[in-house]
């Protein structure tokens, strides 16, 4: 049985497994979006994965290993700060670095552009995750207004 967590230990194996997302990507980004109960929204449009790609600006990766797509990370420069749209990562490698992975590659990124801010919504139960890793509340709250009912 293929054990991807077993493999998830130096530093260098880290940097080998991520890289960045390509159009190839889209439909193995796509499922593992749907194979997390209430992330993928059925309102989004049907080239949404697409989209994000093409928005990134170089600014999305995943986390592959033996050709099965186990996280996914997308983020966008908006000059005054960026944006981290997407992290998903599959429930059979969570604790087990992926997610740190990803995120520290979009902050290292990020920082090599200049920002100085990386903002996201955060799914309350991934609260503990994001504090772990050094993020905290920002001043603001986020509002939402569905343009489509």
């Amino acid at each position: 049985m293929w054990k991807p967590w077993l493999h998830l230990t130096s530093a260098l194996a880290v940097r080998n497994m991520i890289r960045n997302a390509e159009k190839s990507d889209v439909s193995k980004i796509k499922t593992l979006m749907q194979s997390e109960p209430g992330f993928w929204q059925d309102a989004w449009r049907g080239d949404v994965v697409e989209r994000g790609l093409d928005a990134s600006d170089g600014l999305a990766f995943v986390w592959e290993e033996a050709g099965h797509i186990l996280g996914f990370i997308c983020a966008h420069d908006l000059g005054f700060r960026a944006y981290l749209s997407e992290l998903i990562v599959s429930r059979k490698v969570r604790s087990h670095g992926v997610g740190k992975g990803l995120v520290e590659r979009i902050h290292q990124e990020l920082v090599i552009r200049g920002c100085s801010v990386l903002i996201s919504d955060v799914w309350y139960d991934a609260e503990e995750f994001y504090t772990n890793l050094g993020w905290q509340e920002p001043d603001v709250k986020l509002m939402c207004k569905r343009l489509k009912e």
